[in-house]
C-alpha cells in the first residue's frame, strides 16, 4: 500500500505540467461542425475566408482545421457585421 502511494507521487513529480495542444481535424469533421457541405468548406478555406492549415504543395493539398479557430472566426464575422444573415428581414413565425 505504501509503495503504491510512493509510486503515484513519483509519477506526478515526473510528469510535466503542460497543456496538450488542440488536435487538428479533417474537412469532414470541420464541415459537420459548421453545418455546411465539405466542398463549400474547402472552397472557403482555399479563398482564405476560413482559418485552415494546408499540408503539402500543389493542387491536391490536405486541409486541416482547428474547431476553436473556426468557432472564433464565426463569432468575429457575427460581431463585426460580416455575417450574410439578415435578421431584420426575417418574418415572424405565426
Amino acid at each position: 500500500m505504501r509503495n503504491s502511494l510512493a509510486v503515484t507521487q513519483m509519477q506526478r513529480v515526473q510528469e510535466p505540467n503542460h497543456i496538450e495542444p488542440e488536435r487538428f481535424v479533417d474537412s469532414v469533421v470541420a464541415a459537420k461542425f459548421l453545418s455546411i457541405e465539405r466542398r463549400q468548406l474547402l472552397q472557403l478555406a482555399r479563398a482564405g475566408k476560413l482559418p485552415a492549415y494546408p499540408i503539402g504543395d500543389g493542387q491536391r493539398r490536405l486541409w486541416r482545421f482547428r474547431l476553436s479557430d473556426l468557432a472564433r472566426a464565426m463569432e468575429e464575422r457575427n460581431l463585426f457585421g460580416k455575417s450574410t444573415a439578415n435578421i431584420s428581414k426575417t418574418r415572424a413565425i405565426r
